[in-house]
């Protein structure tokens, strides 16, 4: 089939990964100029990873392994501390904290040149009977069988395939950077939580010397943005090492990023389209989730889209059978995360036990082992 492929980011870069993988002739559209490596880094969860393993992705050799979460209070109470290793073995595959950018980097460098096209923003789709047209704003358009929103919590797909209000604000929202740290934690493989009444501060080393770091604080529209002498105020008091990362950064360092999240639709797509990660479940980042589920998202449509090419030429009953299996997962994590991000202090004491949770919930995993219930899904899928 040829696959249109609305976005550039970890969702739309994953599942052309997979597509291509499957034979498939797949075509990646991206409204910027190149490549958005911006963002500072990715947790990438055993879920995470097993899904790039098995599309033909690795992360061998970038970022950082992950041992264990310590969280803590703002006056240094420990609250938790989760081992990292059980679910490695549980899952066959590890955590891992990467720089966004590496992680497109990864993604785009296993496909073909000519899959990706850079400058083609999309202003809506048609479907047909035999096939579907993507309409960009230079007034141009690509036809093929079916289309994938990848395109983000603003997804012009979602917009033109099903309508609907766009992800709301949650009321928070987070600074974060990207920087080099001679810090201990930098150098480590455990991340530091720190909940706090009025916030919520994170470190976590990326590889290479690099820390990511964010803050999360009450945010709504039409308020200021902080700035990092902001930071220093409100954080100050708090454990080692908040106050002496604060002191080594600048706004230039700081990102800003407000939460928002999406009302999960029951069905994503018409029939022959379909949406993954952000432009269908955009979540809050509490959980670090967002970018798990979008690789999960990718690594099931490409197994439930195997190239049909004389078997069928309706691909709608794979992508409702994707969007069946893929939602109620997606709907858990969201709400998890909406709640952990709304009442920082309370569901943080219990979020030690969310290793395990995706230990136990990792679509990824559940379906594989289950080699039975995933040819029931798609019987052309070869279990590996």
């Amino acid at each position: 089939m040829r696959v249109l492929v609305v976005g550039a980011g970890i969702g739309g870069l994953a599942v052309a990964n997979g597509l291509v993988e499957q034979g498939h002739d797949v075509q990646v559209f991206e409204h910027a100029e190149a490549l958005r490596d911006g963002g500072a880094a990715v947790t990438v969860w055993s879920n995470g990873t097993a899904a790039l393993r098995d599309l033909g992705v690795s992360l061998d050799g970038v970022g950082r392994e992950l041992h264990s979460l310590r969280s803590v209070t703002e006056s240094g109470r420990l609250l938790w501390e989760a081992d990292l290793d059980a679910v490695t073995e549980r899952l066959g595959s590890p955590t891992v904290e990467i720089p966004r950018r590496t992680l497109i980097a990864r993604l785009a460098e296993a496909l073909p040149a000519e899959v990706l096209h850079f400058g083609r923003r999309c202003t809506g789709v048609t479907e047909f009977e035999d096939g579907v047209v993507v309409r960009f704003d230079d007034g141009t358009v690509a036809t093929g069988d079916l289309v994938i929103g990848a395109d983000g919590q603003r997804s012009a797909v979602r917009r033109s395939v099903l309508g609907g209000p766009p992800a709301k604000l949650t009321g928070w929202a987070s600074w974060q950077g990207l920087t080099r740290s001679d810090l201990p934690i930098a150098h480590g493989s455990r991340t530091l939580n720190i909940a706090g009444r009025n916030g919520h501060a994170g470190l976590i080393p990326a590889g290479d010397g690099l820390l990511h770091w964010w803050f999360d604080m009450p945010w709504r529209e039409g308020d200021p943005e902080l700035s990092v002498a902001d930071l220093r105020a409100a954080f100050r008091g708090w454990p080692e090492p908040v106050e002496e990362l604060l002191s080594s950064v600048t706004d230039d360092d700081l990102g800003f990023f407000p939460h928002i999240r999406h009302q999960v639709p029951r069905v994503w797509g018409g029939p022959r389209s379909t949406l993954l990660g952000d432009a269908v479940h955009a979540m809050p980042p509490a959980v670090a989730q967002a970018a798990n589920q979008t690789l999960e998202d990718a690594w099931l449509l490409s197994l439930l889209l195997p190239n049909i090419a004389g078997v069928s030429a309706d691909p709608e009953p794979m992508l409702r059978t994707y969007e069946q299996e893929r939602r109620p997962r997606a709907v858990k994590v969201s709400r998890t995360a909406a709640l952990t991000s709304a009442q920082r202090s309370t569901p943080l004491q219990r979020l030690g036990r969310f290793p395990k949770w995706v230990a136990t919930r990792s679509q990824v995993v559940s379906l594989r082992s289950g080699s039975n219930v995933l040819q029931a899904l798609a019987p052309q899928v070869k279990v590996a």
